[in-house]
């Protein structure tokens, strides 16, 4: 029998021959409209333009209102085909000229989300079939808007590149979060410690466990080298070592009510609140008032004050009511609250003529004079107290956090969107902010105001683990970067600088001055999101891993496309992706997914299955055009077992793994001993030779190098 040999390098990919006829067979267009050329609609016109391949061909088609003023991408104008069109991306003869009627997706990205939802409903009136893809960040109507256009995905720029940047800035190897139903998954990086009972000296291809799944793997002596894939990169017989990095997938707890913080839910509090306080009996209401008084002195005295004022004002009315001939009890009670507010020779100005007795002038005067000494100062006090609550909030503030802290510069709307996630990750920073908006929505937040170059000396930037420079001027993140590593470098502490930059060119330009900064773009990271969706998938989250943006994607199979009868080992292998969920048609989700997260690679999908992977944009092209990479031949051969009973197992073994017709798969088990030729990946092809070998005796699996399937 021959050698098993399986120790191939996977980064070898065969090439496969086409057959070619004399009819050629015209390439298939898909058509996209971008509306808006901000830098997020540019960044989405390179994207979609990665998925043309010789066999299809992807065209774009822009709108704008005006000729962008720079370019983020060098020749983007080279790759919108059918040109760029100035006009309103609401206005129907535009869109009938952009092509809209034959558009397969039309990517609305102004960034103006009015406008956004306007071009939406006008696209969706002269194409009911395009797929529309939106800038939006209101939840609410994006909801309504799926519900009422069908075919429908919005999603927030900021929100998911927002999640990319805190988790840079964590520093304790999170590279992403996501959930899928109530299950919380978590995405993590480290190097391997020796005698870690998990990882070191284990098989890199057996890393695929029920609760957690290898998704990267750098030996010690790769540490520089870029990857040529993004997962998968070991060969079957690959074991990890201590110091070599590795990432992997896997399931955390159940996330926490306040891990993502939400305007309807402290609305939904108020509300709650607002319910308690109506069911209360008055009695209890009123004692419970008398003690939130009797709990500061300036409350005591702003409730004497409008007793006071109470009193004065029954009193004032009552007296002119009794004297004063023919006065209205209306008229009286409003001159009392005149009287009140100092208005004594408004209200006897008008009495001249009537009979008033004089000491009814004199008690009116002391109400006057009363109000104006006693009220009025209390109403001062109210104020003054309301400016010192309103100047004073710095000081309330939690103080900078000692040590171990991330510094946060920018609190715009990635920043604040950055600020949430590090609270929910009770990760303690502080943030730099040169803009007085907004603050007191972060009440419990410390914020350093000012120039953030002149304010960084106060953030303890020496003891902290990372600095997240995410303001809207890419030369200021440049600026305080620089400034942060001279810092550090005079007391030789390490420090994570994650930086957001606009564009391509700028972020080349900064990862190679500040090499070991994690330097990113969030629109680049969100298009590839939006470029995602547009192909009709939906993106549930994004992380980087191995210098990518990896996307997790949600199929739902449908009868003719690319992954239709596939296994989940072909998908997993052939389109360079990580199965990580998979729900079978009709099955109703449960809340621990026991059977659907971490799913065996044997699964075949059918149509209207659920399936969630991790995959790179490339990943996703290579699904959308089912350029699956090729297997290896293998020739099997087995002996014949001495139970007989294995007979059966064997051929639903070989079924099972391989994907073999059951029927030859059981006809080969029946007339063992015997060789058959199967085209498989390493690892199925791994997983099969151990299955097979507790069934048979002299079983062996050795790769045809003519690549021919016998």
């Amino acid at each position: 029998m021959a050698k098993v040999s399986l120790s191939v390098a996977t980064s070898s990919v065969a090439t496969s021959s086409v057959a070619t006829s004399n009819v050629m067979t015209p390439p298939r267009v898909d058509h996209f409209v971008v509306c808006g050329l901000g830098s997020l609609g540019q960044y989405c016109v390179y994207n979609l333009r990665r998925f043309a391949t010789g066999d299809s061909a992807v065209s774009v088609t822009a709108i704008d209102r005006q000729q962008p003023p720079e370019w983020e991408i060098d020749n983007l104008p080279d790759l919108l085909t059918e040109g760029l069109l100035i006009g309103d991306c609401r206005d129907q003869a535009i869109l009938l000229k952009a092509g809209i009627q034959h558009c397969r997706t039309a990517l609305v990205v102004t960034s103006n989300e009015t406008v956004n939802i306007e071009a939406a409903i006008a696209i969706r009136q002269l194409n009911p079939d395009v797929r529309l893809v939106v800038r939006s960040s209101r939840q609410t109507l994006n909801e309504l808007l799926k519900h009422h256009l069908g075919n429908f995905s919005a999603y927030d720029p900021m929100e998911m590149p927002a999640l990319a940047f805190a988790m840079a800035g964590l520093q304790v190897g999170l590279l992403g979060s996501f959930n899928i139903g109530e299950t919380r998954l978590q995405v993590v990086e480290q190097i391997v410690q020796p005698r870690d009972p998990r990882f070191e000296d284990s098989r890199a291809m057996l890393q695929h466990k029920k609760s957690y799944r290898l998704l990267s793997h750098r030996p010690t002596n790769q540490a520089g080298i870029t990857l040529d894939r993004v997962f998968y990169q070991w060969q079957v017989d690959t074991r990890i070592r201590a110091g070599d990095s590795i990432a992997y997938v896997e399931i955390a707890d159940s996330p926490r009510q306040d891990a993502q913080p939400t305007d309807r839910g402290r609305l939904s509090r108020w509300q709650a609140r607002l319910q308690d306080m109506f069911r209360e009996r008055p009695a209890e209401w009123w004692h419970r008032m008398q003690a939130w008084i009797a709990a500061s002195q300036t409350r005591q005295l702003i409730g004497a004050g409008l007793l006071t004022a109470l009193v004065l004002w029954v009193l004032g009315a009552t007296m002119l009511k009794a004297t004063v001939p023919e006065l209205s009890w209306t008229k009286a009670i409003a001159s009392g609250a005149v009287l009140l507010l100092g208005g004594y020779g408004d209200v006897f100005g008008g009495l001249e003529e009537d009979p008033i007795p004089g000491w009814v002038y004199f008690i009116s005067l002391l109400i006057t004079l009363i109000s104006l000494l006693f009220v009025l100062g209390v109403v001062g006090m109210i104020a003054d107290n309301l400016l010192s609550a309103r100047f004073s909030f710095l000081q309330r503030r939690s103080p900078v956090p000692q040590q171990g802290h991330v510094v946060l510069v920018g609190l715009g709307r990635v920043g604040q969107r950055v600020t949430d996630w590090l609270r929910a990750f009770r990760q303690p920073f502080v943030v730099l902010s040169d803009v007085t908006e907004n603050l007191a929505l972060f009440p419990q937040t410390p914020i350093l105001i000012g120039n953030p170059i002149h304010q960084i000396h106060q953030a303890n930037l020496a003891t902290a683990k990372s600095l997240v420079l995410v303001t809207d001027d890419q030369i200021l993140n440049l600026e305080v970067a620089l400034m942060a590593r001279e810092v550090v470098r005079q007391v030789q502490q390490p420090l994570q600088l994650v930086i957001r930059s606009y564009n391509q060119r700028f972020s080349t330009s900064l990862a190679s001055l500040i090499p070991d900064a994690r330097v990113m773009t969030a629109s680049a990271l969100a298009a590839e999101a939006f470029v995602g969706s547009a192909f009709g998938e939906n993106i549930l989250s994004l992380f980087r891993l191995n210098g990518q943006t990896i996307l997790v994607t949600e199929f739902w199979v449908e009868a003719d496309d690319t992954l239709i009868g596939k296994l989940l080992s072909q998908v997993a292998y052939g389109y360079g992706v990580v199965p990580i969920f998979y729900q079978r048609e009709g099955d109703r989700m449960t809340f621990d997914h026991s059977e659907s997260l971490m799913p065996s690679e044997t699964w075949r999908l059918q149509a209207g299955d659920r399936l969630v992977v991790l995959s790179s944009i490339d990943g996703l092209r290579r699904i959308e055009r089912g350029q699956m990479r090729p297997p290896r031949t293998w020739r099997l051969t087995a002996g014949k077992p001495l139970n007989r009973g294995n007979l059966s197992e064997i051929g639903t073994t070989l079924h099972r793994i391989s994907g073999l017709n059951l029927n030859t798969a059981n006809t080969f088990a029946q007339t063992l001993p015997g060789t058959i030729d199967l085209s498989l990946y390493d690892y199925p092809a791994h997983a099969l030779l151990t299955e097979l070998r507790k069934l048979a005796p002299d079983v062996t699996l050795t790769e045809r190098s003519d690549g021919v399937t016998g």
